[in-house]
């Protein structure tokens, strides 16, 4: 369960702006900026015939990403994006759990970010450098869209 009182969310794949699909940017439509920010964890790419997508695990890496206020954000409709089951959380692809993150200024914050629920197997991707834009841009593959 994530407390309410965290406001803000972490996004460090196709939920960003500049990777997200059309029916993510709608669901994102009322974010602001926000600001740049790392996790600590480590970061997979996950192939898929739909375009790629990451998933973030405990690890001791900085993951890359941003951090966005979260009022406004219909967060039952991102977290069955997500592939949250409300009914069954504990089988669900990911959770919405509470992380620090570190911001450029180095000051820091509490938000929610989307965990990976499954086991690693070896068809992900290990992304050393913990950023999911650097690799499609390294790559050529193309996001996730869902749709």
């Amino acid at each position: 369960m994530v407390p309410d009182r965290v406001t803000h969310l972490f996004f460090y794949g196709v939920l960003l702006g500049d990777v997200a699909p059309p029916a993510v940017k709608a669901l994102l439509a009322d974010l602001g900026p926000g600001r740049k920010g790392t996790v600590q964890g480590m970061l997979y790419a996950v192939p898929d015939p739909e375009g790629s997508y990451p998933v973030l695990i405990k690890g001791t890496a900085r993951v890359h990403g941003m951090v966005h206020e979260a009022r406004g954000v219909d967060m039952a409709a991102l977290d069955l994006f997500e592939g949250i089951d409300p009914h069954d959380p504990a089988n669900s692809e990911y959770r919405r759990i509470v992380m620090e993150a570190v911001l450029e200024d180095g000051s820091t914050m509490m938000s929610q970010a989307y965990f990976y629920n499954r086991e690693i197997g070896d068809h992900l991707v290990p992304l050393e450098h913990g950023d999911f834009t650097r690799y499609l841009l390294e790559t050529g593959f193309r996001p996730y869209s869902g749709e």
